[in-house]
């Protein structure tokens, strides 16, 4: 009975000291809740206040410059323009006996015989279109009296007259290419060319075929009259163009190029006679450049303001405005040429809020 009675008063200790600590639980648990609550509390109701070194730096009004050589090496896209082939007419009846086309045809060369006569290329600045003999006059014969000219033949430049030295000069021409003549010019004996020398294409004068007056003869293809820059804007200074080693200047202020002199050395190239009509219609590669480097100014792209076209100003950290061309730019930088400014007397610019609102004039 003792014993179980002791037991009793134990269960009941237990009992009671397991009550105390469930009620110290609740109380602590109690104080947490109640310090979260009161942390969220001051996250939501009191104002932030950033820590020092995540505060707000001072603004950047001004930056550092630098002046390079530049020489505006660009590479461009060229897009021919070709004029249409012209259709050779013959003046000759009979049998080709010999064919001198290869390589093309040359005023004052003979392209091939007709009944074992020579007929002769022959570039005048109107078409021959009829025999001329002594004392004929017009304007077809002071064609041919230049012509044989240009080619160290006795005549009377610039005169409108068959005289006879128009006749001992063409006389002459037919000897060298390998016949006689009286000095008449018949009409069966020249081929009409449009230039000095061109190329041919769709030959018919093949030795032992036929040939007619009036038919077609051959064909020159289309020539080189104009390359155009793809995408181009026009620069307000004078440029160097390269195409296949062939160089001319691109004047300021255009995007393209036609004159025939440059065109035919660039067109008389090999790599550009290997080209295809395809290959042409994509555009061919050609290099710009300026005739000498000059002294750019290499400064951040934000500190350009007022820009119309290529144009624009910067300012130096005292406030004073600088008009500039825009010469180039690349990753955030513009390269800047100034008008009258010496480029190295610029060490630093104005930026952000310093230029806002400034003008440019």
């Amino acid at each position: 009975m003792l014993f179980r009675r002791e037991r009793g008063v134990k269960g009941r200790d237990t009992g009671k000291r397991r009550r105390h600590v469930n009620v110290a639980v609740w109380i602590v648990m109690s104080i947490i809740v109640a310090a979260a609550v009161s942390v969220g509390a001051c996250a939501v109701f009191l104002p932030d206040r950033p820590p020092a070194l995540l505060g707000a730096s001072g603004e950047i009004t001004e930056a550092k410059v630098s002046t390079q050589q530049y020489n505006g090496s660009q590479t461009v896209t060229l897009i021919p323009s070709i004029s249409n082939s012209r259709a050779l007419l013959g003046n000759s009846n009979g049998t080709v006996t010999a064919d001198y086309s290869s390589g093309g045809l040359a005023s004052g060369r003979a392209c091939m015989r007709v009944n074992d006569r020579a007929v002769i290329a022959l570039n005048t600045a109107i078409p021959l279109y009829r025999d001329l003999h002594v004392e004929d006059r017009g304007q077809d014969v002071r064609a041919l009296n230049n012509e044989l000219n240009r080619l160290g033949y006795l005549s009377d430049p610039d005169s409108d007259r068959y005289s006879w030295n128009t006749q001992q000069g063409w006389k002459q021409l037919m000897v060298d290419n390998g016949s006689d003549s009286d000095g008449t010019l018949q009409l069966a004996d020249i081929l009409w060319i449009p230039e000095q020398s061109i190329s041919v294409g769709d030959w018919q004068g093949t030795a032992g075929a036929n040939v007619t007056q009036g038919t077609q003869i051959g064909e020159i293809p289309g020539a080189l009259v104009k390359l155009s820059i793809k995408n181009a804007t026009p620069s307000d200074q004078d440029r160097i163009i390269t195409v296949y080693g062939q160089s001319t200047t691109l004047p300021a202020g255009q995007t393209a190029i036609d004159n025939a002199d440059y065109l035919k050395q660039v067109s008389a190239t090999e790599e550009y006679q290997s080209q295809t009509k395809e290959t042409l219609a994509a555009g061919i590669s050609a290099t710009l450049a300026l005739p000498q480097a000059i002294n750019a100014l290499r400064v951040p792209a934000g500190a350009v303001y007022g820009i119309n076209g290529n144009k624009g100003c910067i300012m130096t950290p005292d406030g004073t405005s600088h008009t500039v061309s825009i010469v180039g730019s690349s990753l955030g930088v513009s390269l800047v040429q100034l008008g009258s400014d010496d480029a190295a007397s610029i060490t630093s610019v104005a930026v952000g809020s310093k230029i806002a609102g400034a003008t440019c004039s």
